[in-house]
């Protein structure tokens, strides 16, 4: 764990063209995904709903095969 006041982006730069992300309907959830090579890596789950977020497929850092 890091604890700093510094804002995580100007600790680790990286190309915004590095990750692209998209937001894709996932069985009826809304989530921020990217792609890498043929799956899509879950960033973050949108949602109004809080039983969403406690579902383990939709834990940000998995990867969906689509």
């Amino acid at each position: 764990m890091f604890y700093s006041i510094v804002p995580y982006e100007q600790l680790y730069p990286t190309k915004e063209d590095d990750f692209k992300y998209e937001e894709i309907n996932y069985e009826g959830n809304t989530i921020q995904v990217y792609r890498k090579d043929d799956k899509y890596i879950i960033k973050r789950v949108i949602s109004t709903d809080l039983s969403v977020y406690l579902d383990k497929h939709l834990i940000p850092g998995n990867e969906l095969k689509m």
